[in-house]
């Protein structure tokens, strides 16, 4: 899958690689908390959506802008009361398949860059 960061094995963890995992998985959180609040207000969200990717990719930013108007219009206070209610995201860890080498670099990029905005 194109634009998705795997951790590095914990078999084979230096400093830069271990830094790079902690940065991933806070960044997760932070996705799956945002994902949670929008699975509560959008049940579209609660299957999959069974569409071309281009048109799923539409629907998901069309419910993020429909979103922020929402939170410009009612106030976040309403929405973190919701996302309170209904705070479970599935686990995503066993995403199958291998990633190549350009993928590889990327995440390597990304270590580097954390090592030395330390």
């Amino acid at each position: 899958m194109k634009n998705l960061l795997k951790p590095y094995s914990k078999q084979d963890l230096n400093p830069g690689k271990e830094m790079f995992n902690k940065r991933l998985s806070r960044a997760r959180r932070t996705v799956e908390c945002a994902f949670g609040i929008l699975r509560a207000k959008w049940q579209i969200l609660d299957k999959p959506i069974l569409t071309d990717v281009k048109i799923a990719d539409k629907i998901i930013k069309a419910i993020c802008i429909l979103h922020n108007v929402i939170i410009d219009m009612e106030g976040m206070e309403h929405n973190l009361q919701e996302f309170q209610i209904y705070n479970h995201v599935p686990n995503q860890r066993n995403i199958g398949g291998r990633f190549n080498d350009e993928a590889k670099a990327v995440r390597d990029g990304f270590q580097t860059y954390f090592m030395q905005n330390n």
